[in-house]
């Protein structure tokens, strides 16, 4: 992975839990908008790049992570380039959206620092779980962080 890394380890990446995004470009505010039918009660914001060899790993595992959570709107930010998600698209069949955004856009909007990485943002807008993922059974436990999150509300 070409991220450099920043003291503090993988925990201290991504937003504070309990902040709301805020500040993001008009192109990625909209990430709160439902992209499945039906009511979501959440998002998962998912962050790869083309290059990290643990983010292409990741992918053959996010039609798991959207089929055993329907009630998460899931997004997909990627430092890689047009073709290169259309042909992810096609390929794993996936329905939601797949945007592109570099490294250091990750880091100044999202404060990702580590790849791959999710953040769970709960429905009233505020990051409820995150943290680095690298198979299906890791984004379980972070679904886990993210309903204990929900439960102390």
């Amino acid at each position: 992975m070409s991220f450099n890394r920043k003291p503090g380890g993988s925990a201290d990446s991504g937003p504070p839990i309990g902040s709301v995004l805020s500040n993001l470009p008009p192109h990625l505010s909209a990430f709160g908008t439902p992209a499945e039918p039906g009511e979501a009660t959440g998002t998962a914001l998912l962050f790869v790049s083309t290059y990290c060899s643990h983010c292409i790993d990741l992918l053959p595992h996010i039609d798991a992570m959207t089929r055993n959570h329907p009630s998460f709107s899931f997004r997909l930010f990627s430092a890689g380039d047009t073709d290169d998600h259309q042909s992810m698209v096609e390929y794993f069949g996936w329905t939601f959206p797949v945007c592109s955004l570099d490294q250091s856009d990750m880091e100044a909007y999202f404060a990702v620092t580590y790849l791959p990485f999710v953040i769970l943002v709960d429905d009233s807008g505020k990051v409820a779980a995150k943290g680095v993922i690298y198979n299906a059974e890791e984004f379980e436990q972070i679904v886990k962080d993210y309903a204990r999150q929900a439960l102390a509300r």
